[in-house]
């Protein structure tokens, strides 16, 4: 290779210190062959012909130059670097492999001032030190962010249309799902039954961890946690993608789905103590609304332990009034005594309140006044223009009955079968996380007040 194949040569950098960076996206070198290879030759070809001392060859694969700048490991770790006084220049091939955003790249770029260090372009040439300079790194950088902000929309534009058409635009899917012969996601026959016996035991213990182990079990496959918990998430399941409901086959009813939900953002990893909170994520404090965070105390005096709930608010920040603990036994006790009472009227309010709207959205009622009053216009026992006024009215009514939303109704089977229990009897036999999962599957929160006071919000 010779010194040509550069734009130009710099005799001041010479026997310096310098670090190369290479950047190539997945798009890139399809596309263009910009291989990181082919960066990474031309850029130690470009440090022998100026006798540099390469301290580090940084690479970002797979990273478009618009991805913000934290985001790109190899770029975070060489701009720590930099605040260590390292090197002196920072070698690329082009500007774009630099930035593309004009904002982030001056940024970056008042890091490298403060420290003293310089950044150079192999195969093209730049200086920031005049103002004729700086217009023109700014051009060209308006320019490449045009060209991307350009790209950018055409592949979200296909993108939209092979969602609203069901199409696949990815084929990494969670399992129980495929990518068809039609180019549709599908279910998948081979692996389904993951899917279904995932949703089924998270459902029913509010463990991910749970999960997890059950699934390594009973299939002998390995599952990391993570890939667990983001199924359980995963919108994909109930046939819902970028905000098409129906973009595949449904493995779990949208209902049960958003229900899980509910479930997943209460669930607790068993902690290094092995200790398991009972009312995790379901105690709120009532003053600021965050939730109230369990520590253990122990006290040796009477070997016991203490579990008391705080807020996370107060004990951060001094920010909410909230600056009393409530202990664990205090919570179970105020909930075995009151829970079946409050329960029972739950049930009998909502019961009535469904009666009621059903009472109120009976058209039958405003059919029988139409009826009404076209008897006493026939018998003429009204003018037309009374009839005429009355009948709009009574219409507009019935219209807004018949095109008015039917709230949903909620299943209170779970609290029913709850409430024929012997609470006190299988409570006491109950682990920690499992009193959790009790709580949890009826609770929606426990709202409790600085004075010690108690509030049961539920499902």
């Amino acid at each position: 290779m010779s010194v040509s194949h550069f734009f130009s040569h710099y005799p001041t950098i010479e026997y310096k210190k310098a670090a190369l960076y290479v950047r190539c996206s997945k798009e890139e070198q399809a596309k263009f062959g910009d291989t990181i290879e082919a960066q990474t030759e031309d850029l130690k070809e470009f440090a022998r012909q100026h006798h540099l001392q390469v301290v580090d060859i940084y690479v970002d694969e797979g990273h478009t130059a618009r991805k913000k700048y934290n985001k790109r490991k190899e770029f975070v770790r060489m701009l720590h670097d930099v605040e260590l006084h390292k090197f002196q220049y920072i070698i690329f091939t082009k500007l774009d492999r630099w930035f593309r955003n004009i904002s982030d790249f001056y940024k970056i770029q008042e890091i490298l001032d403060n420290n003293g260090v310089t950044w150079l372009t192999a195969l093209e040439r730049y200086e920031m030190e005049t103002t004729n300079g700086r217009l023109n790194v700014n051009i060209r950088l308006s320019v490449a962010q045009d060209e991307a902000d350009r790209d950018s929309d055409r592949i979200k534009d296909v993108f939209r249309l092979k969602v609203k058409k069901g199409e696949a635009i990815t084929g990494s899917l969670p399992i129980g799902l495929m990518v068809g012969e039609d180019g549709k996601v599908s279910i998948d026959p081979d692996n389904v039954q993951i899917a279904y016996d995932m949703f089924d035991y998270f459902e029913l213990h509010n463990s991910k961890r749970g999960t997890l182990l059950y699934l390594i079990d009973k299939y002998n496959r390995y599952f990391c946690y993570e890939t667990i918990s983001r199924a359980l998430r995963n919108p994909l399941y109930k046939g819902e993608y970028r905000g098409n409901p129906d973009y595949c086959p449904k493995i779990i009813e949208p209902d049960r789905f958003d229900r899980i939900q509910v479930l997943g953002k209460r669930n607790v990893r068993k902690r290094a103590n092995n200790r398991y909170y009972v009312f995790s994520g379901l105690a709120q404090c009532k003053e600021c609304g965050h939730a109230l965070v369990a520590n253990t105390t122990y006290q040796k005096r009477y070997d016991r332990e203490y579990t008391n709930y705080r807020c996370n608010i107060y004990s951060n920040t001094k920010l909410c009034s909230h600056n009393k603990g409530i202990n664990e036994k205090k919570i179970e006790s105020y909930l075995l005594e009151h829970i079946k009472p409050e329960l029972e009227k739950y049930v009998a309010d909502y019961e009535i309140s469904q009666r009621q709207q059903t009472q109120k959205a009976d058209p039958s009622k405003i059919k029988a006044k139409l009826n009404r009053l076209k008897d006493l216009y026939v018998n003429e026992l009204i003018d037309l223009e009374d009839y005429r006024i009355e009948y709009e009215d009574l219409q507009a009514q019935l219209k807004k009955i018949t095109t008015a939303a039917t709230p949903d109704k909620k299943d209170l089977s779970h609290i029913r079968a709850f409430l024929e229990t012997d609470l006190q009897t299988i409570y006491d036999t109950l682990t920690p996380q499992e009193k959790r999962t009790l709580w949890s599957s009826i609770i929606d929160k426990i709202i409790v007040d600085n004075d010690g006071g108690i509030e049961i919000v539920f499902l």
